[in-house]
């Protein structure tokens, strides 16, 4: 014992460190969170709207081919199963994980990205997307990297 403390040092062991999983949001949890934008624009995919997804992405982007609207039309809106958000799950205020699904005439993913999110004039914006998978990623390279099933 120190003259400090009127104990003996604690020592602990750690036997494993594992990152908490986060619960997939409640869509009522959602409501005035950039995850609604994250939503919209999942969905307006779904619909081969890349005009309403392209709408959703910080305007400089938006002249880039994964985020122009006839890109995003070009490839979404000709999908043989259409792309569907499963789930979003929150990592911090601006950063979302989604699982999504979808499928080519010869292939089909099951998607994960982490989507990074901005406001601007006191709006959200999608920032970027940072596909987990490979999915999304080669898609824009016009390789079919999909989970084949």
């Amino acid at each position: 014992m120190t003259a400090e403390t009127d104990h003996e040092p604690l020592v602990a062991t750690v036997m494993s460190v594992a990152r908490a999983q986060a619960q997939p949001m409640e869509r009522t949890d959602e409501y005035g969170t950039a995850a609604t934008t994250v939503r919209a624009f999942y969905t307006a995919l779904g619909d081969g709207q890349g005009d309403d997804a392209s709408a959703m992405v910080i305007p400089d982007k938006r002249s880039r081919p994964a985020f122009s609207t006839a890109g995003l039309t070009g490839f979404y809106g000709r999908l043989a199963d259409p792309i569907h958000q499963v789930d979003i799950t929150k990592e911090n205020a601006g950063t979302f994980l989604v699982h999504c699904h979808y499928a080519t005439k010869s292939c089909v993913c099951n998607g994960a990205a982490i989507i990074t999110t901005t406001i601007r004039n006191g709006r959200n914006f999608i920032q970027g997307i940072r596909a987990l998978n490979g999915c999304q990623v080669l898609l824009w390279q016009n390789v079919w990297g999909c989970d084949r099933e």
